[in-house]
């Protein structure tokens, strides 16, 4: 292995390593701030990104590891290692650097020679490295491991079959609807019995979440969730504004969407079970076998970009792609990079469904931004916030939709198209039930489960109208327990809504000009995270989230690609 950063490294990494290379770091920086000019804070600068790089890097490749198989003790053992004994370590030595640098007079040569937005992103890393809740983010890591082994080693019957929970996930776009009113009582019914085991946790995380924020002057966890994620372009008051016009534009546009849905399968009303099925846009069982999906998506991708198609090979060759469901195995999908090795990895869990292509294009879409952002030097600039970064796999979704005949028939694939708009109006809906209930969580920290499950419930008819749940009221609170975000990464949500409209508009360019679509595709990946991400959207021409009358224009087009154009004529 050639490391493109820290080359000089021991074979077992340890915490008193670390310890000693941060100090070493640490101790140049007097004679870096007294000198006559910035040449010695930008060698230490650029050993601190280097030292940054490795450390970093090796807790993902042990937690990318140990996602591979959650019930392997060793894999356990490596990453609980890292988590409560390096990473903190690591996390210290980065917070004192950081404030020599941030009072530091050579601080604006150092934007220079890296970029001035590196002096914001490092000032949003202030207080969520800060020492006073070292320990505490130390009890947070544990408590997220335990929700994500318990998830892992989820199992349910379904017809007298055991399956995995991604499977039974999967059984509910069914063509069968004695299969999918199976698949979604099992998988829901999974959570509420093991809702005694999950709900105790995610009080041990909001307990430890509101400290965290009042250790640092914050009334709660909010303000410092947002710096957490990065965020120097918007707030709550933001967030809250996107909400309302998604109530205003979206939510109409879903009501009627689902009104039809019924309607088709021949119902006064839409039953939870039937929303993942649609007659009209719904792939048959089993349409993409896992065996065959990495060689048509190499297909599509040689199609798409000679620039892109590359990466994929490499990943394939060097095991960076983790595909298949199994038990065990860390649920949903997720990219990963190792910034010292120059690489990127992702992980899916497929089934064969026909979910499973529009996952691997997303998380490629990931995959292919890591990799295009390998030449960004400083190592807190190759990924944008998460706001940004999926406008790269969610455009990648939209961008690959012209070459889908390698992966379905021009019939199946004008469904999955349809399909994709479809989904992009009900993901945003959802999504703002989960921006607006973790608001809600942290502002009544002491919230009873019960109360935190009629919050939910709430919210969610708020966003989500006509589903019916009549007599299994109980199923749908059951929903947010399986949203693995809400635990692992709090406020990690509203991002993939303000990244679908910059992916929707993507789409729009690539409709009249494919060549001009793909061109500000390639120029978002090189970007990576060397703008915020507003001015991300603005380098490419992309409107912002946040303008109400985007979202009116979206979902226009969307209900014109769903024959529902009545909508936001009447109802907008």
């Amino acid at each position: 292995m050639t490391f493109k950063y820290f080359a000089d490294r021991p074979t077992q990494v340890t915490a008193e390593f670390i310890r000693e290379q941060y100090a070493t770091l640490t101790a140049r920086v007097e004679a870096a701030e007294t000198a006559d000019t910035a040449e010695l804070w930008l060698e230490l600068y650029a050993d601190w990104n280097a030292l940054k790089s490795f450390s970093d890097s090796e807790g993902s490749r042990r937690s990318h590891e140990q996602s591979k198989d959650m019930n392997d003790p060793a894999r356990e053992e490596a990453y609980r290692y890292y988590r409560e004994e390096i990473r903190p370590v690591a996390e210290n030595g980065n917070s004192e650097l950081l404030a020599a640098l941030l009072n530091s007079r050579w601080l604006d040569a150092v934007g220079e020679r890296y970029g001035s937005h590196l002096v914001d992103v490092l000032k949003t890393a202030v207080e969520p490295l800060a020492p006073v809740n070292s320990e505490l983010r130390v009890k947070e890591g544990d408590w997220t491991t335990q929700y994500d082994k318990i998830v892992a080693g989820g199992e349910v019957t379904v017809e007298g079959k055991t399956v995995t929970l991604p499977v039974a996930r999967s059984l509910m776009k069914s063509a069968s609807p004695e299969t999918r009113q199976a698949a979604f009582l099992a998988h829901r019914s999974w959570f509420l019995q093991h809702r005694d085991q999950i709900a105790p946790i995610f009080d041990q995380l909001v307990q430890i979440r509101h400290q965290m924020g009042t250790n640092l002057g914050h009334q709660n966890f909010i303000p410092l969730g947002y710096l957490g994620m990065g965020r120097t372009d918007y707030g709550p008051a933001e967030a809250a504004a996107f909400r309302q016009n998604v109530r205003q534009f979206v939510v109409p546009l879903q009501k009627k969407i689902y009104d039809r849905q019924a309607a088709q399968l021949g119902s006064a009303t839409l039953k939870p079970w039937d929303v993942e099925y649609d007659p009209a846009t719904t792939l048959p069982a089993g349409v993409a076998p896992v065996a065959e999906q990495l060689d048509r998506a190499e297909r599509l991708f040689n199609k798409l970009s000679p620039e892109l198609v590359g990466h994929f090979v490499r990943m394939r060759a060097e095991g960076l792609i983790d595909l298949e469901n199994r038990k065990g195995k860390r649920a949903g999908a997720y990219c990963t990079s190792f910034s010292d090795e120059g690489r990127v990895a992702i992980l899916c869990n497929s089934t064969g469904e026909e979910g499973d292509v529009g996952t691997l294009m997303h998380e490629m879409g990931h995959a292919f931004q890591g990799w295009e952002s390998q030449a960004i030097e400083a190592v807190d600039l190759q990924w944008p916030t998460s706001d940004a970064c999926e406008i790269h796999s969610m455009g990648m979704e939209y961008l690959s939709m012209r070459h889908m005949d390698e992966f379905f028939t021009p019939e199946q694939a004008e469904k999955f198209r349809r399909n994709r708009w479809k989904a992009a109006v009900e993901i945003i809906c959802y999504i703002c039930i989960v921006d607006e209930f973790q608001h809600w969580i942290y502002q009544h920290p002491t919230a009873t489960p019960d109360q935190r499950d009629t919050a939910w419930s709430q919210i969610w008819d708020t966003y989500l109208t006509g589903i019916d749940y009549t007599g299994f009221e109980e199923y749908k609170h059951a929903r947010w327990y399986a949203q693995g975000h809400i635990f692992q990464a709090p406020f990690y949500y509203i991002d993939y809504a303000i990244a679908e409209t910059g992916a929707m508009q993507l789409a729009l360019i690539d409709a009249e000009d494919h060549q001009k679509a793909m061109a500000s595709y390639l120029e978002l990946c090189r970007i990576g995270g060397t703008k915020s991400v507003l001015n991300i959207f603005r380098s490419v021409g992309l409107r912002s989230p946040f303008d109400a009358e985007a979202m009116r224009d979206l979902m226009a087009h969307a209900a014109q690609e769903l024959g529902v154009e009545e909508v936001v004529e009447t109802e907008g």
